[in-house]
């Protein structure tokens, strides 16, 4: 009887209609393994961050969409390989550039579209990174608030962009606001939460840390009118490096995310409504050259189609609901969230509407394991990869590696040349949804 009891309660919905969960995605921008410290950050501590594992679940084979920051941004609005919305590469900041003029199409149904319908309150505050012109704002695609930047970086304390454009966004309006931009996106969150606790809301934390220019509260400004001078604002902080420890900048510019989520969780404590939130952190891509958040347990970086491009550092939120302290070894992507908020606010999806990612809430709540899927990563340029259970096929346009992540989870031994069968399917199988998720897709004139 204990065991029917028990297999019918886990068919039960996880989620009851009158009690729509409030979801918050804070994603941190071009970090590693090594960028906290329950994952293998062993230079500081993460506190804030760590609080969401000590608490929750960690994820340790969740992978972004992309290897670069705007697919995964755009898949994480649309639920979809980014292929489809044409946003597979980086929307570039110069608008000499072929790919400036990319961006999510008003003919995409999106995350905060999606949750509108459900009566949801949305916002984003942070970065936005895909679109550039006045028709992809992100307040355009469903969401009620936006205080942030457009361009994939900017100056933590001038608010410039690389291209020397001020990049300070309130809502449809270029205004600046004074503060570092990692507290000003927790100011901005922790005002929503207050403002909206008593409905159900979705609100999108997009830090712009790790991602260059490297600044902490007290940093010179790098860019725009005032490049070389300290804030007034700014705290007057003096950070001591460790001799031999080229980590103190960084530390110092991580600081204030972990501080920020802490914050966050801490609102929602007091404001009682934690056990009807959800909350999950991820990375956009793997480690970038010089935040030093790459881990020597996954191979290359941000670009690459190797572990370290894309399997990223990913925890998730939610007492009463998660066991405290578990992990899932479970493979899941950025698309997957999506995929699953939706499900759980009680959206319809659109008549022949397609979302490639799937409800991963049974896993994170039910320990539940999911059904074996094939996933694909591509570049936009020729390079990509599958995964497919423990194998992993890494595509170039010059060879093709194979790699069993069981039992060789940094790819240090090819066995391509011992397996071409395998090769050979698994190629086929990269080509035929490559093929399939790029069909007709926009932009494909400037590729």
């Amino acid at each position: 009887m204990t065991k029917f009891l028990l297999s019918l309660l886990l068919c039960l919905p996880i989620f009851a209609d009158s009690a729509k969960p409030n979801i918050i995605v804070i994603m941190v921008d071009d970090m590693g393994w090594a960028g906290i410290s329950s994952f293998d950050n062993k230079y500081y501590k993460t506190p804030g961050i760590d609080r969401m594992a000590v608490e929750g679940m960690k994820l340790t084979d969740f992978h972004s969409n992309g290897v670069v920051c705007s697919p995964t941004r755009a898949a994480l609005m649309t639920g979809r390989y980014q292929q489809r919305s044409g946003c597979d590469v980086v929307i570039n900041a110069d608008p000499k550039h072929p790919d400036h003029v990319r961006g999510i199409r008003d003919e995409e149904w999106t995350f905060p579209e999606a949750m509108k319908s459900a009566d949801y309150a949305t916002a984003v505050f942070g970065k936005w990174h895909i679109g550039y012109k006045a028709e992809f704002h992100p307040m355009n695609h469903g969401f009620d608030e936006f205080v942030g930047f457009i361009s994939g970086n900017i100056d933590a304390q001038s608010h410039y962009d690389r291209m020397s454009t001020f990049d300070w966004w309130q809502a449809r309006e270029l205004k600046d606001e004074k503060g570092h931009h990692s507290d000003l996106i927790t100011e901005h969150s922790l005002d929503f939460i207050e403002r909206n606790k008593e409905k159900p809301f979705f609100l999108y934390v997009a830090h712009g840390t790790p991602h260059s220019p490297f600044q902490a509260r007290g940093s010179k400004i790098q860019r725009g009118p005032n490049k070389g001078q300290v804030p007034a604002w700014a705290p007057k902080i003096e950070y001591s490096k460790t001799p031999g420890d080229d980590n103190w900048l960084m530390k110092h510019f991580t600081l204030p995310v972990d501080e920020g989520v802490n914050r966050i969780l801490d609102k929602l404590v007091e404001l009682k409504i934690d056990k009807n939130t959800i909350v999950w952190f991820l990375s956009d891509n793997g480690a970038a050259k010089g935040n030093h958040s790459h881990s020597e347990n996954t191979r290359g970086a941000k670009g690459s189609m190797y572990e370290g491009g894309h399997r990223v550092p990913a925890l998730v939120w939610a007492p009463g609901r998660i066991k405290a302290g578990s992990v899932s070894d479970q493979t899941m992507m950025t698309f997957d969230i999506t995929a699953s908020s939706i499900k759980a606010a009680g959206v319809a999806i659109p008549a022949n509407h397609q979302l490639d990612g799937v409800d991963i809430h049974p896993t994170v709540f039910n320990n539940k394991k999911l059904n074996e899927r094939t996933l694909i990563w591509e570049n936009g340029k020729g390079s990509g990869a599958l995964r497919k259970g423990p194998w992993k096929l890494v595509v170039n346009k010059k060879k093709q590696e194979l790699y069993n992540l069981a039992d060789d989870h940094k790819e240090s031994k090819n066995l391509a040349q011992s397996m071409p069968e395998l090769i050979k399917e698994l190629s086929e199988e990269y080509q035929t949804i490559l093929n399939e998720i790029s069909k007709n897709a926009p932009y494909s004139e400037i590729k």
